[in-house]
């Protein structure tokens, strides 16, 4: 890692009662299942970053109900970036849809998990025990 860490943020959304996964077009990690989420621009929050990324990825408009941690431990993304994790729930009756960076979208249960990047399958225990 060069330089300094950039702060991303990641979305927990469960939907008909699974988890809302997508799959990554895009390295890190392409082609593994993983939340919806991505980099907070400079004029604007996490929280609207973590709205935003998840209408570009998924096509879904979100709110967010909780926050569930921050994520930095400096191998969690080769490029070093720190994660502000929400969980989050739809507002409207929108059927997820791979968008940007999304090559598929699935749900599944808490319980079964694919193979996810980064560090989305801790965050998502983090968020469905806490």
């Amino acid at each position: 890692m060069v330089g300094p860490r950039t702060l991303t943020t990641d979305a927990v959304i469960e939907f008909d009662g699974k988890v809302l996964l997508m799959k990554r077009t895009h390295p890190p990690f392409e082609g593994s299942w993983a939340l919806p989420g991505g980099f907070v621009e400079q004029d604007e929050t996490a929280r609207e970053a973590c709205v935003r990324e998840t209408k570009e990825e998924v096509g879904l408009s979100i709110v967010i109900e909780e926050f569930i941690g921050l994520y930095d431990d400096p191998h969690r993304d080769k490029r070093g970036n720190v994660t502000a994790a929400y969980r989050c729930r739809s507002n409207t009756n929108e059927t997820p849809v791979p968008r940007e960076e999304a090559a598929e979208v699935g749900t599944f249960n808490s319980n079964d998990l694919p193979e996810m990047g980064f560090d989305h399958k801790q965050i998502v225990i983090d968020a469905l025990d806490g």
